[in-house]
């Protein structure tokens, strides 16, 4: 058996994280930039939520997205902060709702009305590609999906991109993937 030696921590000054360790820049496989959830459990809320109660929830955890699902968990759609916007949900109040009784599937993206990448070619591709393909889209997220079993695979976020880019652009405004691109060649 290996006696091992305990140390003092008054010449510690951090605490590491993954990030510090992991450098992702344009070239990176475009899989360093996906969350994938095979690793990660999807952020999900059901489409009865109120939309008030589901935006205080992302904004006290910090989430801009979350997946729209059914009771059955039913994948309906995508609800971002973009969507339970005041305006949104005081145009929804104006048809005769009252503001309690906005959900978010009224106000929620159907799965009808989305792109995704493919899982496969996403794993042949860089950063750069993806920033790329999503430029023009004015999105802050897009699925993944992994056509051969009919499921989303994951989520890319142009906020998630930013911070492994080590980009300098303010996180807490509205980066979408066009903003991302310009400031990604502008480094």
């Amino acid at each position: 058996m290996k006696k091992l030696q305990l140390f003092n921590l008054d010449v510690t000054d951090n605490v590491v994280s993954p990030e510090q360790f992991d450098i992702t820049d344009l070239k990176s496989p475009a899989t360093t930039i996906f969350t994938d959830f095979k690793k990660h459990e999807a952020l999900m809320v059901e489409s009865d939520t109120s939309a008030e109660d589901a935006l205080k929830l992302m904004l006290k955890t910090h989430v801009r997205m979350k997946i729209v699902v059914s009771d059955n968990d039913d994948f309906l759609g995508i609800i971002s902060t973009n969507e339970l916007t005041e305006q949104k949900i005081l145009a929804q109040v104006s048809k005769s709702n009252s503001r309690k009784d906005v959900l978010v599937k009224d106000l929620m993206i159907p799965k009808y009305r989305l792109h995704a990448f493919d899982y496969d070619e996403l794993k042949a591709s860089s950063v750069a590609d993806v920033l790329l393909a999503l430029d023009n889209y004015k999105l802050r997220h897009c699925l993944v999906l992994d056509r051969s079993s009919h499921h989303i695979r994951g989520v890319i976020s142009s906020s998630d991109i930013a911070r492994k880019l080590k980009l300098n652009i303010n996180l807490n405004l509205e980066n979408t993937f066009s903003s991302i691109y310009q400031a990604a060649h502008a480094a």
